[in-house]
């Protein structure tokens, strides 16, 4: 058999959550504990859903950071880890005097509920935010809010071409890799350059 295939993303590595809601999860390996970009610690944290029609997907990239440049940001650092560690199920008085690696360590495949909501990134781009950290819950609920769309989402829903912009849009190919300006159709040739893809495919 040679090669040859239609695209299907209900087939694919990594289940998408398309919606908004709230959602059972566990903390997943990925997780990790880096810098910010303004040096501070921050623990980064991936979720897989445990259940419902979107068990399997991830919500990825939370960011918690400890701050201590001020008492104020301080006491938000602890109620944000607080929060966290209430999610989990800690009881009052557990001690987490430990590097915050240790701690990212130690939290992974524990299960809490979280509430998410769509949020837009500075390239206009939108994506799963975490707004709020809870004990599980009963089940997951998703609540019918999808990703908002914008120019270049539609744009490139209209296009006949999935590798194309939206001048390729009145195209009538069927050749997936084909360029109006170009003889040669390999996707792989030097001048093939104009290639985007859709913003639901992008984290941010």
């Amino acid at each position: 058999m040679s090669f040859g295939f239609t695209s299907d993303t209900s087939k694919v590595f990594g289940k998408m959550v398309e919606e908004a809601g709230s959602y059972n999860v566990k903390i997943m390996d990925s997780s990790v504990a880096k810098k910010s970009k303004t040096g501070k610690e921050m623990a980064v944290l991936d979720y897989e859903v445990l259940d419902g029609k979107y068990a399997g997907g991830s919500i990825k990239w939370h960011n918690i950071v400890w701050d201590e440049s001020s008492e104020e940001a301080m006491q938000l650092s602890l109620k944000r880890f607080n929060t966290l560690t209430a999610a989990l199920g800690f009881p009052d008085g557990t001690n987490f005097n430990m590097t915050l690696e240790r701690f990212v360590k130690g939290i992974k495949g524990k299960q809490l509920n979280i509430n998410v909501d769509w949020e837009e990134g500075n390239n206009g781009n939108y994506h799963l935010a975490v707004k709020s950290q809870q004990l599980i819950k009963e089940k997951s609920e998703p609540n019918g809010v999808f990703r908002p769309s914008n120019g270049t989402k539609k744009a490139a829903e209209t296009s006949t071409n999935p590798f194309g912009n939206s001048n390729q849009s009145k195209q009538a190919t069927t050749n997936p890799f084909e360029q109006t300006t170009l003889e040669n159709t390999d996707p792989f040739a030097k001048n093939s350059t104009t290639i985007d893809i859709p913003d639901k495919d992008l984290p941010f």
